[in-house]
């Protein structure tokens, strides 16, 4: 009996790409004690893993608050390591706003605002307004900007799709990170009931109480957004706020937000954690919900 074939080395230059590749190689093994030492090893490697960072994690957040973690995540190598032991929710919507953010300053400078429209896996939607015509020189280098942006700041984003006056493009880009799906356990975000289409009429919100969270819920043109009930990183709520659009007035200051991103109008130059934290929402048979967070699925998704 010949002995199997050695497994190559890492030589990609691409840690994660490496760590990924031989992970798989280990795991089909023609010999399946080898496959299942590996799973043991790696289930191990976990256990050991998950425990410390969900201690120091507590540690940090209960010595140094909830603005500091949030600075702290903000960086995209250490979010990776949290989204992977599930210490840190999924929230792709999130993430590609604050990815966009990076370049709205720059772009609002010459007229130009850039709309989330939706985040599909690696796919994201935008809708330009106020954009050079298609096909101009101008909307082509927006349209760079907004994909370099989205390379930097969202783990897996691989397709850009403009919309401008009812036609849409798709500028196809290739990530340089390594989906976090081919690492871990899929994820599926948890979606809560919140309340009844028909208890925010149309240019209203709504402030309501889940799981301990406060969420604003807004009726913008018939389209709704949830954000966390709070006015920036302080802990007033915004339930007497007044809607114009999708201006978002707070009650006890005056400060203006843009309901749908949760940027900061009246003072775009703040730090990301005085904007609001938008919430993935959906309307499903006339209800309302709001994801709480992700769970992990119990399979392990295949490679092709």
């Amino acid at each position: 009996m010949s002995a199997p074939e050695p497994i190559a080395e890492a030589t990609s230059g691409d840690v994660l790409a490496d760590v990924e590749r031989l992970i798989n190689a280990l795991s089909s093994h023609p010999d399946p004690e080898v496959g299942a030492n590996t799973k043991a090893l790696l289930d191990g490697v976990d256990a050991v893993h998950r425990e410390a960072l969900t201690h120091l994690m507590g540690a940090i957040q209960s010595m140094a608050g909830d603005a500091f973690v949030n600075r702290l995540t903000g960086d995209p190598a250490i979010r990776l390591l949290l989204m992977s032991y599930d210490l840190l929710a999924v929230d792709r919507r999130t993430l590609a706003e604050e990815a966009l953010d990076s370049v709205r300053g720059h772009l609002h400078g010459h007229g130009i605002d850039v709309e989330l429209v939706d985040v599909l896996g690696g796919v994201v939607s935008v809708r330009l307004h106020g954009a050079p015509a298609r096909g101009d020189e101008a909307q082509e280098a927006v349209v760079k900007d907004i994909a370099a942006a989205l390379h930097h700041g969202l783990i897996g984003f691989q397709e850009l799709e403009v919309e401008q006056e009812g036609v849409k493009r798709t500028a196809p880009e290739t990530s340089t990170f390594l989906p976090r799906e081919s690492l871990q356990r899929a994820h599926r975000p948890v979606y809560q009931r919140v309340c009844l289409v028909v208890d925010v009429p149309l240019g209203t919100v709504r402030g309501i109480v889940m799981s301990d969270l406060g969420v604003l819920i807004a009726n913008v043109d018939g389209e709704f957004h949830a954000v966390r009930n709070a006015c920036g990183d302080g802990p007033l709520p915004l339930d007497f706020s007044t809607l114009e659009g999708g201006e978002l007035r707070c009650s006890w200051h005056g400060c203006r937000y843009d309901i749908r991103t949760g940027r900061r109008l009246d003072r775009p130059d703040v730090s990301p954690e005085e904007h609001l934290r938008v919430l993935p929402v959906r309307v499903h048979e006339g209800v309302i919900e709001v994801v709480t967070g992700t769970t992990a699925t119990r399979d392990v998704p295949s490679n092709p």
